[in-house]
């Protein structure tokens, strides 16, 4: 196939049953039916979907796809399944309409070995490093190294490419890996340890107790190219030994300079060391006496400074005092002001509610003498039917003169009725509903009627769901009469458990005794 620049043959088609393998040693594999070679038929790069697939744990299943140049789909296992856009995300942009019922689409199927921790052990022979330092250049030394590099196979993309782009498609086994990597480990590795005296300063016969970072340092440097080169991911190398050829002349010359300048050195330092001595004899009493001083300048000091903190101190407390006194104060001015605002407000209130109060019951004083008046001139204007002409001299009745009048006297009547009614009402929304003295009725009538109470106070009514009252027995027989309660009408009054339907209390038996309530109207002549 076109794809990293092998190129592609014909599609011959054919049925795929089971895409695995079985492979024990390799890197890379190709898949193709069994008993062929790789390469050797165009039924390997022609996949139904459809057809099983398993990969093991530790390997990979890559698809790479000639109608997309580039793209693949890699499954990782353990997986055992059928071939369809589920698992291959990008098949599903390939295979469409056109390729329903398992006609086979252009793939190519690659097994990649994910073991990992892979070790490679190497053996670099003795090879020549010339110190850096100018003084030692003529003296170049023979080193060998031994090591290993662990690395694994990833199924990360860009590993993926870079396998690809390394071994082109082609079967690929450890072995060979091996061999290749320690090839490149060999050479680089060189290279590398050459280097490192120069570009890291180093002295290049301390290299041996610097072997843990060597090992990193060396790491650092190959990572990019094992993985461009081979396509594997380097995560370790460990360097086991760093050994000198300590036969050789120039070894023996450079190892016997570096030893005699650091005995001179030790020697230098040796007389240093004993004048300092000497020196220190001489000038310790003149040390003592100074010791003295500093220490007796040190104590004055702290003195001084003490005295200082503590003025400091009292200074500070004493601020802190007067701001506490100075925050009670305006606290308690504030509490003083919001208590006098409490109560300036609590009397304004009050005030309020007493004016509110005295309207309230001078509007209702002045509604009741209004109806009053009115009453008085319904009253008045009956008494003067008799002035009406109900009948000539000559002792006949006169019937319109009748009728006039008692219409009028119907009319007069109902209007005092509801007069009456609205009167009381009135009253009754302008006085106070509850005073401290007078009783609170239960909730609404209960099914049960209560004992009768012992005696008759103001009474307490319901009707339609609303609770209107107190009224008294008058006030009571005047409603019966109007027709505004009867026996069914719940009431309450002070002593009664419940409310309870008038009827049933035997102490207003007597408001719907006969003659209490007008008979009824005659019929019209």
């Amino acid at each position: 196939m076109g794809l990293f620049g092998f190129g592609s043959k014909k599609n011959e088609g054919g049925l795929m049953d089971a895409i695995r393998c079985d492979e024990k040693d390799f890197l890379i594999w190709k898949w193709r039916p069994a008993g062929q070679a790789a390469n050797t038929t165009n039924k390997e790069n022609s996949i139904r979907t459809g057809s099983s697939i398993s990969v093991r744990p530790g390997q990979a299943a890559v698809f790479l796809y000639q109608q997309k140049e580039g793209e693949y789909d890699v499954i990782k296992g353990p997986y055992n399944d059928i071939i369809k856009t589920e698992n291959l995300p990008i098949l599903s942009s390939i295979i469409g309409a056109a390729y329903a019922g398992g006609t086979p689409f252009q793939a190519e199927v690659y097994y990649f070995n994910l073991a990992k921790n892979m070790e490679i052990p190497f053996t670099i022979p003795y090879f020549r490093i010339v110190p850096a330092e100018p003084e030692y250049k003529a003296y170049d030394i023979e080193v060998a190294i031994k090591g290993s590099l662990v690395f694994e196979v990833s199924s990360q993309k860009e590993y993926i490419k870079y396998m690809f782009e390394a071994w082109g498609g082609n079967d690929t086994t450890l072995e060979e890996l091996e061999k290749q990597m320690k090839s490149l480990l060999t050479q680089e590795v060189k290279q590398i340890v050459s280097n490192a005296a120069k570009d890291t300063g180093i002295f290049v016969m301390h290299f041996n107790s610097l072997i843990g970072e060597m090992g990193q340092y060396i790491l650092a440097r190959l990572q990019n190219k094992i993985a461009n080169r081979f396509g594997v991911l380097a995560t370790d190398l460990t360097i086991s030994d760093i050994r000198y050829d300590d036969e050789s002349e120039s070894y023996q010359n450079l190892k016997r300079i570096t030893e005699k300048q650091a005995h001179l050195f030790n020697l230098e330092n040796e007389k240093n060391a004993l004048l300092s001595y000497q020196i220190q004899r001489e000038t310790m009493r003149t040390d003592a006496d100074i010791r003295n001083q500093s220490a007796a300048r040190m104590a004055e000091m702290q003195l001084e400074h003490q005295k200082d903190m503590m003025a400091r101190m009292r200074e500070e407390s004493q601020f802190a005092q007067r701001q506490q006194t100075m925050a009670a104060a305006q606290q308690a001015q504030l509490m003083n002001q919001a208590a006098a605002n409490r109560a300036n407000v609590a009397t304004e209130t009050a005030q309020h509610r007493s004016n509110l109060a005295s309207e309230t019951q001078f509007i209702g004083a002045h509604q009741v003498n209004v109806q009053a008046d009115v009453m008085k001139t319904g009253l008045n204007n009956m008494g003067e039917m008799g002035a009406m002409n109900l009948g000539g001299g000559d002792g006949h009745m006169n019937p319109a003169g009748m009728m006039a009048g008692m219409m009028m006297g119907t009319a007069v009547a109902g209007q005092m009725g509801q007069m009456m009614n609205n009167m009381g009402s009135s009253l009754n929304q302008n006085m106070p509903q509850q005073t401290p003295t007078q009783p609170t009725p239960p909730p609404m009538p209960g099914a049960t009627p209560p004992p009768m109470p012992q005696q008759i106070n103001e009474v307490f009514i319901s009707i339609n769901g609303q609770q209107y009252g107190p009224f008294d027995n008058a006030t009571l027989m005047q409603m019966v009469q109007q027709g505004q309660i009867n026996q069914q009408t719940m009431v309450w009054m002070n002593g009664m458990p419940q409310w309870a339907a008038i009827g049933t209390i035997p102490s207003f038996a007597q408001l719907f005794q006969a003659g209490s309530v007008p008979p009824p109207m005659p019929p019209k002549m």
